[in-house]
C-alpha cells in the first residue's frame, strides 16, 4: 500500500497506548505497514522526551515527535530540537497564586531536560510512578534556571474542576489552560497546542500538500484533530473529542484503535 502522501499524528495515552501503557501488537504491525508504505508517523503527546524514547525505539520511528502538548518538536533520530515554545513570566505569578489558594495541590514544571515538583500528594505520587522518571523536588521556582515549557497541576478531580474555573482570570495573559487528564490541568504558552505543533511540523518537514491524519482521545487533542484533514478517536474517548473527530472508531485504545485507523486510511 502506498502511504507516501499521508502524515499520521497520534496521541499516546488513551489512544496509541493501552491502559497498561503497553503497545498493542496489532497497532505496531499496522504502523510498520504504514511507514513501510511511505507514510510519516508522528507521536503527539503531552509527555516529555524521556518518557517516550522506549516507545519510539519499539515502533522504529524515523520522523520528529511532538512533545509537551505542542511545546516541543524534537527529531529523535538526529537528537535535534526543531521547535520550542516557552511559558511567559506570568507563569511564575500563577504558580504562586495557585499554591496559596490550594496548599495541597502539586504543581509540576517542565523544561526540556528536567521535571520539577513542589509537593507530593497522592495524585503526584501516582503520576511520577506512572511516568517512571525522576522529578526534582524544589521549594521555589527561583531554583529553576531553564526556560519553562509547560506546567501541570495535579490533584483530585474536584480540586482540578474548581481550579479550572479559578484560573480563568488569567485568560488573555499569554497562557492557555488545558485538561490532559481528569486530575491534571496544564498551562501552555498562548496559541500552543498539538494542533499548532502539527502545522509547524508539516512546514518543517516540507510536507505541504500531504493529507494529514490525526488520532486522539482527550481535551488536549481537540486542536490537533481539528487541524487534520481526517481525524480519528477511539470508541472510549471523551464525548467532546467524538464531536471533533471525523471518524469515531469501533475499537478502544485497548482493542487496536490505531490499527483500525490505518485500515481506514488504506480504504481511502
Amino acid at each position: 500500500m502506498d502511504f507516501k502522501n499521508i502524515v499520521f499524528a497520534s496521541d499516546m495515552d488513551g489512544t496509541l497506548l493501552r491502559t497498561d501503557k503497553t503497545l498493542n501488537p496489532a497497532d505496531i504491525a499496522a504502523l510498520r505497514r504504514f511507514t513501510d508504505g511511505g507514510g510519516r508517523f508522528v507521536i503527539a503527546t503531552g509527555r516529555p522526551l524521556h518518557t517516550v524514547t522506549d516507545y519510539a525505539d519499539e515502533l522504529k520511528l524515523k520522523d520528529p515527535m511532538i512533545l509537551c502538548n505542542g511545546g516541543v518538536i524534537y527529531d529523535f533520530c538526529k537528537g535535534i530540537m526543531l521547535y520550542e515554545a516557552d511559558l511567559p513570566e506570568i507563569a511564575s505569578e500563577i504558580i504562586k497564586d495557585v499554591r496559596n489558594r490550594y496548599p495541597d495541590i502539586s504543581p509540576e514544571i517542565y523544561t526540556f531536560s528536567k521535571r520539577y515538583y513542589f509537593h507530593m500528594n497522592t495524585v503526584e505520587k501516582w503520576h511520577q510512578n506512572l511516568l517512571g522518571i525522576d522529578f526534582i523536588k524544589v521549594e521555589s521556582d527561583r531554583e529553576i534556571d531553564e526556560p519553562w515549557i509547560k506546567m501541570l497541576f495535579a490533584d483530585e478531580i474536584e480540586v482540578i474542576d474548581e481550579l479550572t474555573e479559578y484560573v480563568k482570570k488569567y485568560e488573555n495573559s499569554g497562557v492557555r489552560f488545558v485538561r490532559s487528564f481528569p486530575k491534571f490541568l496544564e498551562i501552555l504558552p498562548a496559541g500552543i497546542s498539538k494542533g499548532s505543533a502539527l502545522k509547524e511540523l508539516v512546514d518543517i518537514m516540507g510536507l505541504q500538500g500531504c493529507k494529514v491524519a490525526a488520532a486522539g482521545d482527550y481535551d488536549n487533542d481537540i486542536e490537533m484533530l481539528e487541524a487534520a484533514d481526517i481525524s480519528f478517536c477511539p470508541s472510549n474517548s471523551e464525548e467532546c473529542v467524538k464531536k471533533a473527530a471525523s471518524v469515531v472508531l469501533k475499537n478502544t485504545n485497548d482493542e487496536g484503535a490505531i490499527a483500525e485507523a490505518v485500515k481506514y486510511l488504506e480504504s481511502l
